[in-house]
């Protein structure tokens, strides 16, 4: 049962008042987060000197403008919500009527109440202030004097055609003459919009890093025109820190004190990400004492991370938001929505060198990196440049490659536990591989998969530690050798593993190598569908953000024509590098490289080609071709002999997802990736 809360002495209701019918089905659909979300606000506001009835039940809030009719001749009228449209669907089910307008407080940015309209549309003020905790318009204790409340909050352009993922800012400004009833919805709606959940989290201490040389060199200027306000709209305290070389933004990770913020944000391109992603991660291997070359396991960071894209493709945030829109990344990461995203740890035979967000490539992108280098003066356009210089030269490199080929999850679970839904759940054996989108339940399915095999290592961990402190006690009197026969040996599956890789927990020893040799024009390792405004399905439109594996595409050398066949399919929205007859794409979680000239003799597997021939010899061999470079992120690598591994959803990033684009259909049908990855209600809300 829930109960209408009314301050003491007032009724939130008025005679003649109407309430919209809510049926059993869509009330169910509600997840509340506290015990407050039982409480139902019912009362008339005023919004554009209109009158609306205004609901909140759970975490949505509903509002449907009243007209007035009248009762009797006598001249007396009454207000009641406007007729509806559409009768009810088939079936008997009902939600809120066709006129309502429902907003999810999920979506909501940030929420003020004052004693004038304008004062209500003022920013909230930063943590630790006197009005930052407690009712934002009013005292806590006293008579209250607020008549307005002002609700900021985001919507995604659902209906464009052009950019669905692009998400704007809006405003809603209620007026009720009782200072006690809005006191009353400022104070509710602060206590569920704070409220904490498994997959949200209101940030509000905020380390940024900006790079002011990524792209255009325009990321300084980003934040303060696109990013700030966003972020005093809805009471961030960001510490900005513009960085002026490389690596520093590793190197602060590294050694300062992180535990006063909830979060790492980056406004820069893919190497600012990149470089976040890396210091998180060996900062919390430093903390667990581990070794960074040779780690027994990657373990997850604390610290989710916020991606705001000012570089010059900005794979990795288009690929995660669907869009490179700038204000989109800022209101995703108010929002608080996060989702694990996999990254992949690229090492050679002796160390681990560093990990991958985005893509590995070898051949064509390492070879547009490596000669990027040398014509830094001409800014972004240095990649076209190098780029169309290495597509004319069509170079081919001899390689051979093992990969781990993938089981499939699906054929060792339950049918019952897997996922029912054909645009989410793909399998190996499908002839058309899904798309990871919002609310992707093959995602979803392998993070719930990886948090199984956790808890139950765990359990496996703790009765090891019990059997091994029997042992010593009951063998205390024998000698120290004799009790070292009688413990049990540590078995491969009982090692510390890492929390956020399903790969490593599987059983090695059914564990399937597949070898491919041959003649590569480009090698790619994608861990993200690397999607950008140039190429919207990036070069594997089918790779998921947090499903433990990678795709690890082929390109056989080729002719020139063959090639541009390549990168129109990569370009364009309809086009498939699957369907080319010299690509081949294998779905892997971890896969190994090394050419077949390269010899032990010639380089070290320690360094970035490190020679260890004489220097005549040296110089002879640096100016051959048949060699290529690595493209990490951006950042070029020269080892010959390279592993990549996937980690199953190892960072927590703020995001939602890409949407698909589908247009709501009549009769109040829900899409397919609603607004909301927590509304199950088609978002309507205009100004």
């Amino acid at each position: 049962m829930t109960q209408t809360k009314q301050p003491a002495g007032r009724s939130s209701t008025s005679a003649g008042d109407f309430v919209a019918p809510i049926s059993s089905t869509s009330a169910s659909k509600f997840t509340p987060c506290s015990a407050s979300d039982h409480n139902v606000l019912l009362n008339n506001f005023q919004l554009k000197k209109k009158s609306y009835r205004v609901l909140l039940h759970g975490q949505q809030l509903v509002w449907e403008r009243l007209q007035k009719i009248k009762q009797s001749p006598q001249g007396n009228e009454a207000k009641a919500p406007l007729p509806p449209d559409s009768p009810a669907q088939p079936g008997g089910i009902c939600s809120y009527g066709p006129q309502s307008h429902v907003l999810h407080l999920d979506d909501v940015v940030s929420i003020r109440s004052g004693d004038t309209k304008a004062s209500s549309l003022k920013p909230p003020s930063p943590p630790g202030s006197e009005r930052s905790s407690g009712c934002s318009g009013d005292v806590a204790q006293g008579k209250p004097t607020s008549q307005y409340l002002t609700i900021n909050y985001a919507m995604r352009l659902s209906k464009s055609q052009t950019d669905c993922n692009r998400w704007e800012l809006r405003r809603l400004t209620f007026f009720n003459s009782d200072p006690y009833i809005v006191r009353q919805w400022d104070q509710e709606l602060q206590i569920r919009l704070h409220s904490s959940s498994p997959t949200r989290m209101r940030v509000r201490r905020l380390l940024v890093f900006i790079n002011p040389y990524g792209g255009r060199k325009a990321g300084a200027q980003t934040y303060e025109r696109h990013v700030r306000p966003i972020f005093q709209l809805a009471g961030v305290d960001a510490t900005c820190i513009t960085t002026q070389r490389a690596n520093q933004v590793k190197d602060i990770l590294l050694s300062h004190d992180l535990g006063v913020y909830d979060a790492v944000c980056c406004v820069g391109g893919d190497g600012t990400v990149a470089e976040v992603i890396n210091g998180l991660i060996f900062r919390q291997m430093r903390e667990l004492g581990l070794d960074e070359q040779r780690p027994p396991y990657i373990p997850r960071p604390a610290l989710p991370v916020g991606v705001i894209p000012a570089g010059s493709t900005d794979t990795i945030a288009y690929s995660m938001h669907g869009t490179a829109d700038v204000r989109t990344a800022a209101i995703h990461v108010i929002l608080g929505q996060h989702r694990g995203l996999d990254v992949c740890s690229v090492s050679n035979g002796q160390s681990l060198l560093r990990f991958c967000a985005s893509v590995l490539s070898y051949g064509y992108l390492g070879d547009v990196a490596a000669q990027s280098e040398n014509y830094r003066w001409m800014g972004p356009r240095r990649y076209e440049y190098s780029g169309v210089k290495a597509f004319l030269n069509n170079r081919g490199y001899d390689a051979e490659l093992r990969m781990l080929e993938e089981p499939d999850l699906l054929l060792t679970t339950p049918l019952e536990d897997i996922p029912q839904s054909p645009d989410s759940v793909c399998s190996l054996g499908e002839s058309v591989p899904s798309v990871c989108y919002a609310n992707c339940q093959r995602c979803s399915f392998a993070s719930s998969i990886q948090e199984q095999r956790s808890s139950l290592f765990i359990q496996e961990e703790s009765k090891e530690a019990e059997r091994n402190q029997q042992v010593e006690t009951e063998d205390s009197h024998l000698a120290a050798s004799e009790a070292a026969l009688l413990r049990p040996r540590p078995r491969p599956g009982n090692l510390r593993l890492p929390t956020g890789s399903i790969s490593s927990m599987r059983n090695l020893g059914n564990d399937q190598w597949k070898v491919v040799r041959g003649n590569f024009f480009m090698i790619c390792g994608a861990n993200i569908t690397c999607a950008c405004a140039r190429s919207p399905n990036g070069i594997s439109r089918y790779s998921h953000l947090g499903d433990g594996c990678l795709d690890l595409i082929l390109v056989k050398k080729t002719s020139l024509l063959n090639n541009v066949r390549f990168l129109l399919n990569t370009a364009g929205r309809s086009g498939d590098i699957r369907n080319l007859p010299f690509v081949e794409v294998y779905r892997t979680r971890e896969f190994r490289f090394r050419t077949f000239s390269a010899s032990e003799e010639d380089y070290s597997l320690a360094g970035s080609c490190q020679p260890i021939t004489p220097p005549e010899e040296m110089t002879a061999h640096s100016s051959s071709t048949e060699f290529s470079s690595w493209n990490c992120d951006g950042e070029v690598v020269t080892d010959l002999d390279i592993t990549m591994r996937s980690h199953c959803q190892l960072i927590e990033v703020f995001m939602r997802g890409p949407h698909s684009y589908s247009k709501p259909l009549k009769g109040g049908t829900t899409p397919t990736t609603p607004a909301s990855s927590s509304d199950n209600v088609y978002c309507c809300c205009k100004d």
